[in-house]
């Protein structure tokens, strides 16, 4: 029997949820959140579905249900969303320090069996404190696997009888949940596994299950992973909670124009704020990078014959952090990218060849040496962005007004990171 309990955290609702933390009035409302640009919904409360709204919709298409079932929109705003998931985890942390993040609004927890003595009670503590802190509703999964916890999650959320919470460890109930979870909504199984299952007559997390006794059977056909979720669903953790997160070996800022772009100094600007935002990412990671790839991209539909994208690459003989540089890098292949009969749609900044700081080998006779200076200098821009808001240091290279920014004409304001949205909130 496993020593160790895992818990499955996961925000209902979450865009929509956040929204309402903010703004009360937005309680029992249908809410349907959209993408850059606008463009399609992405989210929706649970008040949205039952109107009918779908998943991806693009929003012109549904505009006579928005007035007719008074749907509110909402522009997405990233900056409020990845700030109130910081708020959950730094809540969770205070509750067991074996916290791992699984998305923007799920997080895994592990915790020792003998120090909770009601599950049930442990998961409505994390629930209602979660709540409290942090004004979001969340529910609970709580089994000796992640596995398991992870169906126990989806049954608190789907079935109101269990208020949000469910605890399956010791659970008589845990069989015959297991007989009515598809094969398709275990962790981890996709489509391809369950239709290889399906021709062997296992049709259900039941089913599988009970091939603990082939292990090798279950090794032929599904590989490792396979016979891991097999000895999980049996109550045998084998999925360690991560609490290191690998650092990423790309990075990318992407965004859609609001409008066409083709003034140089608009690409300019875009292409600058694009390389800040990637190099800032670099830094959180203690890394740097050794390559820049600028791409651009025009309407592909305008004319499907022509070239609708160019991109270019930027080797850094010395890798860095520095944005300097990285704009210099950047506006360097803008130069040559540039066309000024073209219409431009959006635009990427791409930083690849990343090294932990720590491994750079530097260049005697260098001139773009990744000093410790320019470190700390850098560090203090990341420091002010975090405690004021982002933004709030910035080089001018990426422009103030920023016309070419997305279309973002339902966004409610960055409670959270942003004084100026706040005073404009409370007027």
């Amino acid at each position: 029997m496993s020593k160790s309990v895992y818990a499955l955290i996961d925000c209902n609702n979450f865009y929509a949820s956040c929204e309402r933390v903010f703004d009360p009035q937005l309680r029992a409302k249908p809410i349907a959140i959209l993408s850059n640009n606008d463009g399609c919904v992405i989210a929706r409360s649970d008040e949205a579905k039952k109107a009918g709204v779908e998943m991806g919709i693009p929003e012109f298409k549904i505009r006579d249900l928005i007035k007719e079932k008074n749907i509110v929109l909402k522009s997405s705003n990233y900056a409020l969303y990845g700030d109130m998931s910081r708020r959950v985890m730094e809540t969770l942390r205070h509750l067991t320090p074996k916290v791992e993040p699984y998305s923007i609004d799920e997080a895994f927890m592990e915790f020792p069996k003998l120090i909770v003595e009601d599950l049930q009670t442990f998961g409505n503590k994390i629930k209602s404190t979660v709540k409290q802190w942090t004004g979001l509703p969340v529910s609970v999964g709580i089994a000796t696997s992640k596995t398991l916890a992870k169906i126990a999650n989806e049954t608190a959320k789907s079935d109101p009888q269990y208020d949000g919470v469910l605890n399956l460890v010791d659970n008589p109930k845990l069989d015959a949940l297991l007989k009515n979870t598809k094969l398709t909504d275990i962790w981890g199984m996709g489509a391809g596994l369950s239709q290889r299952l399906f021709k062997e007559g296992i049709q259900n997390a039941f089913q599988l299950k009970q091939q603990i006794s082939r292990k090798e059977w279950v090794r032929s056909k599904l590989s490792v992973t396979g016979l891991r979720t097999v000895m999980e669903l049996n109550g045998e953790p084998c999925l360690e909670i991560e609490n290191i997160v690998d650092p990423r070996k790309g990075i990318m800022t992407s965004r859609s124009f609001g409008k066409a772009v083709t003034d140089f100094g608009d690409l300019s600007e875009a292409i600058a704020q694009f390389t800040s935002i990637a190099a800032e990412k670099l830094r959180a990671q203690n890394s740097v990078a050794s390559l820049l790839h600028v791409t651009l991209r025009t309407n592909k539909y305008s004319d499907y014959k022509s070239k609708y994208k160019y991109g270019m690459e930027f080797p850094l003989h010395v890798p860095t952090a520095n944005t300097s540089h990285l704009i210099k890098c950047g506006h360097a292949c803008l130069d040559k990218l540039y066309q000024n009969d073209l219409r431009y749609k959006k635009a990427a900044v791409i930083l690849t060849g990343i090294l932990p700081k720590s491994e750079v080998q530097q260049d005697l006779f260098s001139k773009n040496q990744y000093t410790a200076s320019e470190h700390n200098l850098m560090q203090k821009v990341d420091d002010i962005n975090t405690k004021y808001g982002s933004d709030t240091t910035h080089f001018a290279s990426t422009g103030i007004n920023k016309s070419w920014q997305m279309k973002q004409q339902f966004l409610s304001p960055r409670y959270t990171s942003r004084w100026d949205d706040i005073k404009q909130a409370q007027t």
